[in-house]
């Protein structure tokens, strides 16, 4: 059944405290449609562990004259020095995925509206308002920008790395077909060797008693994977990124919204994936694999055993998340550009930060044009080379979204 939106405004309301949100966890879910990082589990937990001292939450609920809830924004203030500067719940270290307004259908141009005009209420008193890693074709936070815009805001966006999916069909099958000729045949020839034959098993949490172990898994084998002599455990060494996502991880689980899988080989584990889902999709976060294991692609197994899962649990869509590596073409995912946004009154102090960032995404866009000029006619061998000798100078590996795993 439709819902009849009237021009009535709506009730905007400002949640300072986590405690105030309780009420309100069954209907953000609903809101989100259960989507794992637009959820209280990951979002509110994310400022238990991020939050700095002088930082305000600023979740906006927005409720129709009916008294219903209909929308949410969640959003926090960052105080840094005389600055305040208002912010996405989840923005920073924690790579959150996807952030949006929460809406209703057909109330999210009126929810979208509702957030912008709040924004401008908190100029000048807040710098400038950052919207972080977000969808470039998110019509949520666009029409905020846009309406921003229009009324004398000053803006700038700065493209990231894409976010890629695949478009899942119904079957395994029906998915090996939308591979090349050459990936297909040596898909199943590794589910052959490996899977059928139960040399490769794969292993799934399941509840919080076998956690510890898969989580445990994860560390390690990420460890092996991306570890360097400043970083031992890759990402993961930031205990307070280590601690979000235990706990983030242990609040999705009660929820049935973890997928934390293991490959073993001959009984040893040889990959991991740190991965979320919903009714829809499965959201690839995080992976690890021992790279001494030669005797099977361990990338490559723990690939297709993920989507293979996210077919047989009857899911649309695998997300890669961000970075543009090249195995996730070859897997059939496709992208969607994501990028930075700021938006400043228009003051002495905004039109020199528009300026200056307006430089920087020049400065940028020409660095990434000489580098793809560069591959372009160097050979991958030379590249791979080269990054074998940096690694070896600098005790630094590229990181994990910058890599790809296809073996």
């Amino acid at each position: 059944m439709s819902l009849k939106v009237d021009n009535t405004p709506l009730q905007t309301t400002r949640v300072h405290k986590v405690s105030d949100l309780d009420a309100y966890r069954g209907a953000w879910r609903a809101l989100a449609l259960d989507a794992p990082m637009r959820s209280p589990e990951w979002l509110l937990v994310w400022w238990q562990h991020y939050a700095a001292p002088d930082d305000e939450l600023c979740v906006l609920l927005f409720h129709e004259r009916g008294g219903s809830l209909v929308g949410l924004a969640p959003l926090y203030i960052e105080t840094l020095g005389n600055q305040r500067n208002v912010r996405l719940l989840g923005s920073g270290d924690a790579s959150t995925n996807h952030t949006t307004w929460l809406a209703a259908a057909e109330w999210e141009n009126r929810v979208s509206t509702a957030v912008a005009q709040f924004l401008l209420g908190l100029f000048p008193s807040c710098h400038c308002v950052q919207f972080d890693s977000v969808d470039a074709d998110d019509m949520a936070i666009n029409a905020t920008v846009t309406y921003m815009a229009e009324k004398g805001c000053l803006v700038r966006r700065r493209p990231l790395h894409n976010c890629w999916e695949i478009a899942l069909p119904s079957t395994w099958e029906d998915y090996l077909m939308m591979l090349s000729r050459t990936q297909r045949k040596r898909c199943r020839s590794l589910h052959q060797r490996f899977f059928e034959s139960g040399r490769v098993r794969v292993h799934k949490v399941t509840s919080s008693a076998d956690f510890q172990r898969g989580f445990e898994i994860l560390l390690e084998l990420h460890s092996a994977r991306w570890g360097e002599p400043t970083k031992p455990l890759g990402c993961f060494s930031d205990p307070r990124f280590r601690e979000f996502h235990e706990t983030a991880a242990l609040e999705l689980l009660k929820r049935n919204q973890l997928q934390l899988i293991w490959l073993e080989y001959d009984g040893r584990p040889i990959a991991v994936e740190y991965q979320f889902i919903d009714k829809k999709t499965v959201y690839s976060y995080q992976a690890g694999m021992d790279p001494s294991v030669i005797e099977c692609p361990a990338g490559n197994l723990s690939i297709m055993a993920s989507i293979q899962a996210a077919i047989a649990q009857g899911c649309e869509s695998f997300d890669f998340s961000r970075g543009d590596q090249p195995y996730k073409a070859h897997w059939r995912a496709t992208p969607t550009a994501c990028h930075d946004v700021r938006i400043w009154p228009d003051h002495i102090s905004g039109r020199l930060e528009h300026a200056l960032w307006g430089m920087q995404n020049l400065a940028e866009s020409g660095r990434m044009q000489a580098v793809k000029w560069i591959k372009a006619r160097v050979s991958p061998r030379f590249i791979e080379v080269w990054r074998r000798m940096h690694s070896s100078v600098t005790g630094k590996r590229r990181g994990p979204r910058k890599v790809g795993r296809l073996q």
